[in-house]
């Protein structure tokens, strides 16, 4: 039996999948037919790599207690105090709210115009022109183009370091030609910003910032 407690997802799908939360939670998507058996080889041909992503989240130093219960937040890959407040503001001594909800507002009242200002300098520089840019709060990812080649940006990406912002701006603004992962969309992304797997891999260690505010 697989040493991990784990839960079984059975849909009409064909294929197993299999997901490890930041909270190390093992979701195992399988075909509605998928026996326990079977379930548990993919689990055991997969292990090595469930104990990787366990190691990785155990390891995860950048998601402290003060952060997940608001008592401090990044900015800019920073970490400052949070601080209550009768307005949505952040300024040098840190990030003033009126509550969880507050968050967005401070991050993109504070900091959005500066990061829209580098994204269109990145346009221009680039060539490539988005529709529009905005900002709004995703729970699974950092930003997102759409088919009329709309950006919207989650306002998270404000708390990271320039870099990784830097990052997303680049990966959002190559969807504007090519709005897929394909080899292309890779290739005008490195011609813009070669390192950009280690980045990536960087960004990955922010992930748990999505799941707040």
């Amino acid at each position: 039996m697989f040493r991990y407690e784990y839960t079984i997802i059975k849909s009409d799908r064909k294929t197993f999948a299999i997901k490890v939360t930041e909270e190390n939670k093992i979701i195992v998507r399988a075909p509605r037919r998928a026996s326990l058996v079977e379930i548990e080889r993919i689990l055991a041909e997969k292990s090595g790599w469930i104990e990787r992503a366990m190691r990785f989240n155990r390891a995860n130093t950048l998601a402290t207690e003060n952060i997940k219960s608001y008592r401090e937040a990044y900015v800019g890959g920073g970490v400052v105090p949070v601080i209550k407040d009768a307005r949505n503001f952040i300024d040098r001594e840190g990030v003033h709210v009126t509550g969880v909800k507050g968050f967005k507002s401070a991050y993109i009242n504070s900091l959005g115009q500066y990061f829209t200002e580098k994204f269109r300098a990145l346009e221009s520089a680039s060539g490539m022109t988005s529709s529009g840019v905005s900002f709004r709060s995703y729970r699974s990812m950092w930003g997102c183009c759409d088919s009329k080649n709309n950006i919207t940006f989650n306002f998270k990406l404000l708390m990271l370091p320039y870099e990784l912002q830097y990052y997303v701006m680049v990966h959002e603004l190559c969807h504007t030609v090519c709005h897929d992962h394909s080899a292309d969309f890779w290739a005008l992304v490195s011609g813009i910003l070669p390192k950009w797997k280690s980045l990536r891999k960087q960004l990955k260690s922010y992930a748990f910032l999505v799941k707040l505010y």
